[in-house]
């Protein structure tokens, strides 16, 4: 539907671009995407928002309209890839502009290949855009051929732990009624490094809950063996829930709760457990009773004293035990369960309230003291011993917090008592801790007592404690408002107090009280402008600008501020108010030109520049004044936020894009130089000169983030332009920078994998570039692309072999085991790579060929005999220890299920 109303139109645009309510902003943006629909300028404004809007909400449901609304149209599939790699700030928005991508083009063949290419190109950046095309891959491509094989390569290859992670979920959620699957992730569980692999593997694993005598086994392996606490916990948990009935099941969560070699951690799995689903078990109370008092482990006690406070609370025994822990454990949250529990049921115990005041005195924690004294107070009113205890320790508290506690819970329980008032008065004049809690009492209980006031004026004007002056000020001002002398103090603490606390105290209470005093008004108006304090400065002014922003000389003084005052975040805050608050006055706008330029902060200038574009985008200077930040040459932020609102909202001004062609061509900066191309691929992708820039970026930048930028900016936009598949050969055969080779391999392997030289490309940089990286990167791509070409799997085998480099040999082992182990010879290639592979151990964090053999073979071939023959080869001879070590624990989980018998001799291995 398109209106008539022209102004109707105007307001809405206005509205979808400047309003600094998100709500409304959003609700203009729908309704311009909806009703204007057919406008011409609707399309430009939504794109304008999707890449610069301030609000991610905002970009984000401009996004979904642009994909509702005009799917038809040839520019916005290109435009929407741009943004996606060009914007990081928000993965969440990243996640939402991919699934309208996903929505819009999932019969396009190039989207997965979009997909993929994300997951690769960024291997060795940090990206949240890989994990979310990684997840949207796995749920919509669910059924393609290769996004298992490819998620499995993921699993396994990629050097990021968090994507790794990512890669055995999704295999889990869509894959776990694939048998082959769900013994792959298993193994991966047992040998994957990170444990937050494994964890997603226990997590996501046996979701339905259903028993499973294979899948139980592997459970407690999991649960007794793995080195992170996180996943044997897990599967403690996981156990629990699915073999509550199985009697070996709660015999080996019981030796987890009480072995020392265990981590405390999954002790207290254990334990909990234990307590949940065995709470009749005669062995369980007794268990937890002797953990919470003897165990070695703090954790593991307090985990056992709540266990016995929830669900044996009426035992006789659990009240002798927690009345022990009270004061004698040696930790104080142990200690302080115990007292809780105390507290809670046993009131009427006579040995209860003796311990409290033994906690007060002596206990070594003040949050076990607050605790104690807090619960005195409350539950032993009547007890005259706890009145007497509670006046001591008022005037000689053990700390500050006990004194505080005490002072108040003798006005709430005792105030009629004669002795309280007096100790109170003695105490507001002292000088103790719990001064200002007297005060605060006497203010509020005793407001009627002549004393009061004199007590407070005295405290206001003394120069021992500023908490006392700061609280005497405010109850002053609150319940003393008539008395002629308190306007007096409070004018005087604001002006010369030597705390800023309580000046700005003092203001406030001026504010609230005396709000039309032109006394006061004036008093805030010289701290404004001469106090020593930034802080109070920013206080006063803050009040100026909320409760007298209509008084004819406030803006004059803000304008003073927001020029002239020594501290950058008084002047931008000040900026700020006049901002807002004077639109419409001409000697703001000419002092926030002068700002925005002059002023020496580059914090303040950005500040109001971005004012300057929200509020007087029209003036012909602010144009003029951005240009100006622009061109400044200091490669700071200012500068790449005035590009921003240069590209973003001066798109049509024939200068802008000069200005950034010349930024991605000559800028020092290399930050600088890929925002501008960014902005150049978003915005004028149609100009012939963008295409050559960015080549020129590519082929001459000496910076390499910024040669990285301009590549996958190329192949994302100018994927169908001949000569970028000519240049990205080049590129990746012969380039002198190893990252620039290894980035043009990814895309050809991605992007033009139908391309026949691109197989032969990837075959000639497997095998004979000089970086082992771009080795791997292209042998792996090759087994993505390449599976149907009988050459590969030579290939991947002479580089497993003889490859110079362990990693290489490694990720060919692992291809080969992906894609290629039903091939014939294949399982004897990889028992020759488990027991003759080179490798030498220099880092304990390295990877060894010869285990990842190990792997493949137990995971494609458990049931060929040769297994244990080639592990007890392994356990007995391999020069690595961690080998060693993974042969003899898998081993000995082989020969425990009895899942082999027997074995043939393999190679001369005996």
């Amino acid at each position: 539907m398109l209106t008539n109303d022209p102004n109707a139109l105007l307001s809405l645009k206005h509205q979808a671009v400047f309003d600094e309510d998100p709500d409304l902003q959003r609700a203009a943006v729908e309704k311009l995407a909806i009703q204007w629909k057919n406008h011409p300028d609707t399309i430009p404004i939504l794109k304008q928002l999707a890449i610069s809007g301030q609000c991610p909400d905002v970009r984000r449901v401009a996004t979904e309209h642009l994909v509702q609304g005009w799917p038809n149209d040839p520019k916005l599939l290109p435009f929407l890839k741009q943004l996606v790699v060009s914007n990081n700030d928000y993965w969440w928005l990243q996640e939402a502009i991919l699934r309208q991508l996903i929505t819009g083009w999932h019969n396009d063949p190039d989207t997965i290949a979009f997909l993929k290419q994300l997951i690769l190109a960024d291997r060795y950046r940090s990206s949240n855009v890989r994990y979310v095309a990684l997840k949207q891959l796995a749920r919509n491509w669910q059924n393609e051929p290769d996004t298992l094989p490819f998620l499995k390569q993921r699993a396994i290859s990629d050097i990021d732990e968090t994507l790794r992670e990512t890669a055995v979920e999704l295999l889990a959620e869509g894959w776990q009624q694939d048998p082959f699957t769900l013994v792959w992730l298993k193994q991966r569980a047992e040998s994957d490094r990170h444990w937050g692999v494994r964890l997603a593997i226990v997590e996501k694993l046996n979701q339905d809950a259903r028993y499973d005598a294979d899948n139980i086994a592997w459970l407690k392996q999991m649960a007794m063996s793995d080195p992170s606490f996180h996943v044997a916990s897990e599967a403690v948990s996981k156990l629990a829930r699915l073999a509550k009935d199985d009697p070996d099941t709660v015999t080996t969560i019981k030796q987890l709760a009480v072995s020392p070699q265990v981590s405390e951690e999954v002790r207290r799995a254990a334990m909990s457990q234990l307590a949940e689903n065995w709470q009749y078990d005669s062995e369980t109370l007794s268990t937890i009773k002797q953990l919470a008092v003897f165990d070695r482990s703090s954790q593991v006690r307090l985990a056992a004293v709540e266990h016995l406070a929830q669900d044996w609370r009426e035992d006789s025994d659990t009240v002798a035990i927690m009345k022990r822990l009270a004061v004698s454990d040696a930790v104080l949250e142990v200690r302080k369960g115990a007292l809780g529990y105390l507290i809670e049921n046993c009131q009427h115990d006579s040995d209860t309230v003796a311990i409290l005041k033994q906690v007060v005195q002596y206990d070594e924690s003040w949050q076990m003291r607050e605790l104690a004294v807090v619960q005195l107070g409350a539950f032993w009113q009547h007890d005259p011993d706890v009145l007497t205890f509670l006046k001591q320790q008022a005037e000689s508290p053990e700390c500050w917090v006990v004194g505080e506690i005490a002072v108040a819970q003798l006005t709430v329980a005792w105030k009629d008592e004669p002795t309280v008032l007096p100790l109170l008065k003695k105490l507001a004049m002292s000088n103790s801790d719990v001064r200002v809690a007297a005060i605060r009492e006497l203010s509020i209980a005793w407001k009627d007592d002549p004393d009061t006031i004199a007590i407070l004026k005295k405290v206001v004007v003394s120069e021992e404690s500023w908490h006392a002056r700061k609280i005497a000020v405010e109850q002053l001002a609150i319940g003393w408002h008539d008395d002629p002398d308190t306007f007096a103090i409070l004018k005087k603490a604001a002006l010369s107090d030597e705390q800023h606390d309580v000046k700005i105290a003092a203001m406030e209470m001026l504010v609230t009280g005396w709000k039309d005093e032109p006394e006061a008004i004036a008093t805030i108006k010289q701290v404004a402008v001469s106090d020593s304090f930034s802080e109070v400065r920013m206080a006063a002014m803050e009040l100026l600008a909320n409760t007298y922003k209509n008084y004819p000389d406030i803006l004059a003084l803000l304008q003073q501020m927001a020029a002239v005052d020594q501290c950058s975040d008084v002047r931008v805050a000040a900026i700020s108010k006049l901002a807002n608050d004077g639109k419409d006055n001409p000697n703001i706008l000419a002092l926030l030109k002068q700002q925005a330029v002059d002023d020496p902060c580059s914090y303040v200038q950005r500040a109001t520049m971005e004012q300057l574009a929200t509020d007087w985008k029209d003036d012909p200077d602010t144009l003029d004044i951005i240009k100006e930040l622009v061109m400044s040459g200091n490669c700071s932020e200012l500068q790449q936020s005035a590009v921003v609102q240069l590209a973003t909202d001066w798109k049509d001004d024939p200068d802008t894009v000069s200005v950034l062609k010349k930024l991605a061509g000559t800028a020092q900066c290399p930050d600088l130089q890929q925002l501008a191309m960014q902005q150049l691929a978003l915005g004028w992708k149609d100009d012939p000169d963008t295409f050559t820039i960015i080549k020129q970026r590519i082929e001459s930048a000496d910076e390499l983030e910024v040669r990285q930028a301009a590549m996958q900016q190329l192949a994302i936009g100018w994927k169908d332009d001949p000569n970028t598949l000519a240049l990205f050969k080049q590129l990746a055969i012969s380039d002198e920078d190893v990252c620039v080779r290894q980035t043009a391999v990814v895309e050809l392997g991605i992007c033009w994998q139908n391309d026949p030289q691109t197989i032969e490309i990837l075959k000639q940089l497997a095998i004979n570039d000089d970086s082992f990286y771009v080795r791997q990167t292209a042998l792996e791509l090759l087994a993505l692309v390449g599976k149907n070409d009988p050459e590969t799997v030579v290939i991947l085998k002479q580089l497993a072999e003889f490859d110079r480099n362990a990693y290489v040999r490694r990720s060919a082992i692992q291809q080969l085991a992906l894609g290629w182990y039903d091939e014939p010879g294949i399982f004897e290639f990889f028992c020759d790579r488990a027991c003759y592979d080179p490798f030498i151990r220099q880092e304990y964090w390295e990877d060894n060929p010869r285990q990842t053999a190990l792997e493949a073979i137990i995971e494609q071939y458990r049931e060929n005999n040769l297994i244990l023959q080639i592990l007890r080869d392994r356990a007995e001879n391999d020069l690595d220890e961690q080998v060693k070590q993974f042969a003899i624990k898998t081993l000995s989980d082989f020969e425990e299920t009895a899942f082999f018998e027997g074995g043939l001799n393999y190679l001369c291995l005996n």
